[in-house]
């Protein structure tokens, strides 16, 4: 009883005597403070607002990938569609292997020769062997230029995506007639080629394994460009009629190369073309004339000014051939590509680093090997370097491509600048083939009796 009341006492006690607890006043904010919360929100709402925008600056980036990856998978879809063409007997190819040709090993251990930066991912791995999809023809747009946009058939200030049109759309044509049977495939890429200038607006586009120079072609030209020069077979020109001109069927314009008759494609163009009107042209410095003639005229020029490369050893040498070749509304001049061969060096940097970075290197040392031996050039006998737009496999850089005179088309994957002698001396010299780089050709580059030029 006793504790129970003391414990009472000592509540009670605690209820009148004990502090109330303090509590801190706020104090009010000042007005620098005021401001500087106002800031912050301010700060705040503009980062949000900045992040905002960049998530839908993002969103249509992504957008915008999407649909190109859309359009260039449906491009894809549509070239992979078409019918593989007839595989060259492997028997027919004239492999030599890196061993044969003193070459190095990819990748190369050497230190006496320019190298790749060691960051590019080149993919040593994957077999290079038919890594490319069949092909009869390859039609390049002269640029002047050693990149592109990441797609050229999106580039409205090029010929590109209007020359791609109508081939698109004529080999649509052609499949329609040919009762839906697929087509072979025809590449178009730009390349640096700088072409000699002439009265127009229009591109210099060049047809392989024709070897048809055309200069002056206009946005609006491209269907009867197909007409004339991309319908009929390879190897043959479609003329149309001209008044005062007779009409040929295209196979009597053509050359076929026998190695067995030992034809000469070149001196049998030269025949043919003394028999018809043809148009000569002479080029001084960047300016070109053009004068109707009877006769082949030959041109011989040395300038650092008109020459592709900038190069003082540039050869200009020309046997000019030319003809008139009408589809539609359209004239156009025909001339015949003389060199004897031409190499291709993938640079499509916009499109992958890796061709963008090895494209130079390997172009250096080609140029030096072949002035080395006196055949840069694009006179007859010479061969020219390209730096061209996307080809496929920017993972096997660098890639190049070996076009020769008599219609050998050969791909190359991995190639290394110490491989640039080996190519010119084996491949393009004794048209060898490199197996350990090879990753397919154009179809019938090993079959000789097909025609090919056009004369």
């Amino acid at each position: 009883m006793i504790i129970t009341v003391a414990i009472a006492l000592n509540l009670v006690k605690g209820l009148f005597l004990d502090s109330p607890p303090v509590i801190a006043a706020t104090p009010a904010p000042t007005a620098p403070s005021l401001q500087k919360n106002q800031d912050a929100q301010k700060d705040n709402q503009g980062n949000q607002d900045n992040q905002d925008s960049q998530d839908k600056e993002d969103k249509r980036d992504k957008k915008d990938k999407k649909d190109k990856k859309d359009k260039k998978d449906k491009k894809d879809k549509k070239d992979k569609s078409s019918p593989p063409q007839e595989d060259e007997d492997e028997s027919n190819i004239p492999y030599i292997s890196v061993s044969d040709c003193h070459a190095c090993p990819t990748p190369c251990p050497e230190q006496d020769h320019p190298h790749y930066p060691s960051y590019l991912k080149i993919d040593h791995e994957t077999p290079l062997l038919h890594s490319m999809r069949p092909y009869t023809r390859h039609v390049l747009i002269s640029t002047g230029k050693d990149d592109w946009t990441s797609s050229i058939d999106e580039d409205k200030e090029s010929l590109a995506p209007y020359l791609q049109k109508a081939i698109d759309e004529g080999q649509e044509r052609l499949k329609a007639e040919n009762g839906g049977k697929d087509l072979p495939r025809i590449v178009l890429t730009n390349s640096s080629r700088r072409s000699e200038s002439w009265e127009g607006p229009g591109w210099q586009v060049i047809i392989l394994p024709d070897h048809i120079v055309v200069n002056n072609v206009t946005e609006d030209q491209c269907d009867d460009f197909f007409e004339a020069f991309l319908k009929p077979a390879v190897g043959t020109v479609d003329e149309g009629h001209h008044e005062g001109h007779g009409q040929q069927h295209p196979q009597d314009l053509s050359v076929e190369k026998d190695s067995d008759q030992g034809v000469d494609p070149q001196n049998e163009g030269s025949a043919r073309m003394n028999r018809s009107t043809s148009t000569s042209t002479s080029t001084s410095g960047t300016k070109t004339t053009t004068t109707t003639t009877t006769t082949t005229t030959t041109a011989t020029i040395t300038s650092s000014s008109s020459s592709s490369s900038g190069s003082h050893d540039f050869h200009h040498s020309h046997t000019d051939q030319s003809r008139e070749v009408t589809a539609g509304k359209t004239t156009f001049i025909a001339h015949r590509w003389q060199p004897k061969a031409a190499i291709m060096i993938c640079s499509h940097r916009k499109r992958d680093k890796r061709c963008g970075v090895t494209a130079p290197i390997l172009n250096k040392e080609f140029k030096r090997i072949l002035r080395s031996k006196d055949i840069f050039g694009d006179g007859e006998g010479d061969v020219e370097i390209w730096l061209v737009s996307h080809i496929g496999g920017h993972k096997f850089a660098g890639n190049v491509i070996v076009h020769k005179s008599e219609g050998m088309a050969v791909w190359y994957g991995r190639v290394e600048p110490c491989h640039a002698e080996a190519i010119v001396e084996r491949t393009i010299e004794k048209s060898e083939v490199i197996r350990e780089l090879y990753r397919g050709a154009m179809v019938g580059s090993f079959n000789h009796s097909k025609k090919k030029i056009a004369w």
